[in-house]
């Protein structure tokens, strides 16, 4: 599911030793680029075969939903982590967004300055929330390459300068009864041969949404500059390339689908509160790092990202159709973030 910057010569793969199952595709590499999809395809048929409501449309729609806005989230954290970055600050800037949306469309408003409450319409809130959230990341962009500092620090720092923020703003307490006519933004109903067929509306933006990030990496300077920077981002700039431009854009990007997932959150709940998301940070690395983007930068692609964030939605969802006690889902997702880094370092050591 990854796509690399460099090939690995057939030479150097026969020396490693792997059997190859299909002609001269070696084993490893069939795991490594499609191995997270088997374990998602067989999970699920293991699931769909012990567990009658796994199955279920309705059940289904929940995975969906679940897995749709940490898939935006981890779309943005991919592009950071390909350039050999990362971005702790989504998660907060998922709750940042939503109270900044709720706020500014609400009666109750926001609490700074005193009770401010413009009860703009959707179409003017969500563009200005969006907008301030992508213009946060671009400073975060311009501190990182203009006084080198690492991502780490300076991210960090944003997580709590935006929880702080979304603290402030909604007066510590959720910023309710969000406008109606949003709804669409959860689901719709198309008429299919007679039949109304609901249909989970994040789940949708989120495939427009890796489609276009897939087009990106693939077709455009921005993507290919994103391996080319997390490969060796010295020799990139030796090569003349912009390394500042472009990770500013990419910091940028990565703030402003973290806002977008921010929005959809709050319209899905009908809440801008601050603890929304809270744990999308460790959730988009987690489904970047299993979809097989490296956290070394410079190998990687979306679409194992957004295998991966499926696959963490479908063991959230086992962990609850089993009962098994909610105090132990963050150990089962810690236990699963830990495997992905220990398999990433795995497959570096295949690929050197």
């Amino acid at each position: 599911m990854s796509n690399t910057v460099s090939e690995s010569p057939s030479s150097k793969v026969s020396r490693m030793g792997g059997a190859s199952i299909l002609g001269r595709i070696p084993f490893w590499k069939i795991i490594d680029e499609a191995g997270v999809l088997l374990v998602l395809i067989v999970l699920m048929a293991v699931l769909s075969f012990d567990n009658q409501v796994f199955g279920t449309w309705f059940n289904m729609r929940l995975i969906a939903l679940d897995a749709a806005l940490v898939g935006i989230v981890a779309c943005g954290q991919t592009f950071v982590i390909l350039t050999a970055g990362i971005d702790l600050s989504l998660g907060s800037m998922v709750a940042f967004s939503g109270v900044v949306v709720a706020g500014l469309m609400t009666v109750r408003g926001l609490a700074f300055p005193e009770q401010m409450s413009p009860q703009l319409s959707p179409w003017m809130a969500i563009p200005i929330a969006l907008g301030f959230c992508t213009l946060y990341g671009m400073l975060q962009g311009v501190i990182i390459t203009k006084l080198r500092i690492t991502p780490f620090i300076v991210t960090l720092g944003s997580l709590s300068i935006l929880q702080g923020l979304a603290l402030v703003l909604s007066n510590a307490a959720p910023v309710q009864q969000l406008p109606r006519d949003l709804r669409w933004m959860i689901q719709i109903r198309p008429v299919v041969l007679g039949v109304e067929l609901p249909l989970p509306m994040p789940a949708i933006i989120t495939l427009i949404v890796y489609i276009t990030a897939w087009l990106v990496l693939r077709y455009t300077k921005l993507g290919r500059y994103a391996y080319a920077i997390g490969g060796n981002e010295t020799a990139t700039r030796l090569s003349g390339i912009k390394v500042d431009r472009y990770l500013i854009a990419i910091y940028s990007l990565s703030a402003f689908l973290a806002a977008m997932a921010g929005v959809i959150l709050a319209v899905r709940l009908d809440s801008g509160n601050y603890t929304n998301g809270e744990t999308y940070t460790l959730d988009g690395v987690a489904a970047a790092v299993i979809g097989g983007t490296s956290l070394m930068g410079g190998v990687g692609g979306v679409w194992g990202t957004l295998v991966g964030a499926v696959l963490m939605s479908v063991v959230r969802n086992a962990l609850v159709l089993y009962n098994v006690p909610s105090m132990w889902h963050r150990v089962v997702v810690g236990g699963i973030i830990v495997s992905a880094v220990a398999i990433d370092a795995l497959r570096k050591r295949f690929r050197s």
